[in-house]
């Protein structure tokens, strides 16, 4: 700090010589003038003291037998001196400070605390939309609005904070967590969809269906709700399984022509620099007008910190669209191909007893309809919302 402030001031380091050098540095020490860095050589002593203060050195070396000569003179006001006839130095300065001004003004930086459901492009696109992002105005009407807004827009927050510090910007948010899960509270088992009874294995509650019996999508099967011995009730959590045989039909439509895109293997690549929202093209190339463009974006770090500055590589890729004709086998390859991607998702769980398929084609496309016969678990939970004032009353009626 008194480096910085001596450098302000300005300072000025002479060299004492004659007679008795050191008499006069005691006189100056008397006169009240701060001096430092003495040093002797050669007879001579070396001294710095303010720039201030040189000329009352000079007055006091008049009446003495020393003689006094400047070494070295630095400092604000020496610079200021030397560059006063330089008038581009000075407009150069005050447009400096105006620009300064001017961009604290803005928010330079947006720092996101990081989620675990939404990525860091779709949150920096919903901040965008109520306002906090790279560029914007500093200056903000009500940022407990803002952050009101931006709870409805994302959704699943269970709180957002959104503060301006200057020229950077900061959003911390907690997600909500997922609701909690009861392994006692009480449910019905209901079916999943329909199909033949097959056995009924009820481990607690009461079957309402027996072996042999149909059933559709939504049909209670073993319910939560117990009659005691005593004729009193009780709700229960249903445990059990339900086995039925079902059916279920699958129809893929392969088209008899279809088009393909051939892209290059050598791209075209442009870069860009976005800054403050504001793209702005490094590289003047042509792109072909059939290409299909990706986008890399690289954000500026400088000292350790992002600044509100993308680095934009665009990869354009000439394609070609030709028209492809698909054989009778080649459709029917490709349509095993989606039938073993469709039970591998769909069908995991179930046991196939039976599968039929049938083809048909048409003028513009081969038909394959799948027959399934499965043996399966239909069983699918359903809550019960318990009503305790009500259940007490039925058991005191009986």
């Amino acid at each position: 700090m008194n480096g910085l402030l001596k450098f302000l001031r300005g300072s000025v380091r002479f060299k004492i010589s004659g007679s008795r050098p050191g008499t006069f540095v005691n006189k100056l020490i008397k006169n009240g003038i701060s001096v430092n860095g003495i040093k002797s050589r050669g007879g001579e002593i070396f001294v710095t003291c303010g720039l201030s203060d040189y000329r009352d050195v000079m007055r006091l070396a008049r009446g003495s037998s020393c003689r006094v000569h400047s070494v070295k003179k630095q400092g604000v006001p020496i610079l200021l001196e030397r560059n006063k006839r330089r008038f581009g130095l000075l407009w150069g300065g005050v447009c400096f400070l105006l620009i300064f001004k001017l961009l604290s003004m803005y928010i330079w930086t947006v720092d996101i605390c990081r989620f675990d459901t939404i990525s860091q492009t779709a949150a920096r696109d919903i901040l965008q939309r109520v306002g906090m992002y790279e560029g914007v105005r500093g200056e903000f009407e009500s940022l407990k609005r803002m952050q009101t807004t931006a709870m409805i827009e994302f959704g699943n927050l269970s709180w957002i904070t959104i503060n301006a510090d200057g020229s950077r910007g900061e959003v911390n948010a907690t997600e909500k967590l997922p609701p909690a899960t009861f392994d006692n509270a009480p449910r019905n088992l209901k079916a999943r969809t329909g199909g033949q009874i097959i056995r009924v294995d009820a481990y607690n509650g009461t079957a309402a269906v027996s072996q042999g019996d149909g059933t559709a999508a939504g049909d209670l099967l073993i319910s939560g709700i117990v009659e005691n011995a005593d004729g009193t009730v009780k709700i229960t959590r249903a445990e059990g399984r339900v086995t039925a045989a079902t059916q279920y039909n699958e129809v893929f439509r392969i088209p008899k022509s279809i088009k393909c895109a051939k892209i290059t293997d050598t791209p075209i690549s442009r870069k860009a620099i976005r800054l403050f929202n504001v793209t702005i093209p490094l590289t003047f190339k042509d792109v072909p007008k059939d290409s299909a463009v990706l986008h890399r974006f690289d954000r500026v770090c400088c000292a350790g910190e992002y600044i509100s500055a993308d680095i934009i590589t665009e990869n354009s890729y000439e394609y070609r669209v030709d028209t492809v004709e698909i054989k009778a086998d080649s459709a029917e390859q490709l349509m095993k191909k989606r039938l073993l991607l469709r039970e591998l998702f769909k069908y995991s769980g179930k046991q196939i007893d039976k599968r039929e398929t049938a083809a048909s084609e048409t003028d513009d496309c081969y038909i394959y309809t799948v027959h399934y016969d499965c043996t399966e678990d239909i069983c699918t939970p359903q809550p019960i919302l318990v009503n305790t004032d009500v259940l007490s009353e039925v058991n005191s009626n009986e």
